[in-house]
């Protein structure tokens, strides 16, 4: 799967700055995670504005995560870093919203989405730093929101 540019760099910057756990310059996020710097601290406005990172002024400033990691999803990140496509194209869906096929393909959409809540940044940068870790943490999510999404539907019918 490939992310539009705006999400790759903004999960990029969260990441490195759970890697960190202090605060890092946007010089040294955007050096080290090969981010253009004047894209950081764009995208660096949406991820505060979402209340996901915090942004300290000053000769030592520069940019924190404002939760622990494990608190933070990657539905979270995605969402905040989408906000500005959302309001643009939404006048243009509104009037295509009501075929079929557009909610089916919602529901769909939905389903990946609920599966991006049950990931915290925690897990992605552990299974960042092991393989095989990350291949059994993604195994288990899925599991666990297959058997949630089944109960799910049970208790609904």
């Amino acid at each position: 799967m490939q992310f539009k540019a705006s999400t790759d760099y903004g999960l990029r910057a969260v990441l490195y700055l759970a890697a960190q756990g202090h605060t890092c310059s946007s010089k040294d996020i955007a050096q080290d995670m090969s981010i253009p710097r004047d894209y950081l601290i764009q995208l660096a406005q949406l991820l505060r504005n979402a209340g996901i990172i915090e942004a300290r002024p000053g000769k030592h400033g520069g940019y924190r995560l404002a939760n622990d990691p494990s608190k933070i999803t990657l539905l979270q990140v995605v969402n905040a870093l989408d906000d500005d496509a959302k309001d643009t194209t939404r006048t243009r869906r509104k009037d295509r919203a009501d075929a079929s096929m557009v909610q089916g393909i919602k529901q769909a959409y939905d389903l990946i989405l609920t599966g991006y809540d049950s990931i915290t940044l925690q897990m992605l940068l552990d299974a960042s730093q092991d393989e095989s870790m990350g291949k059994e943490l993604l195994a288990g999510r899925l599991i666990a929101e297959s058997q949630r999404l089944l109960a799910e539907a049970a208790a609904a019918a």
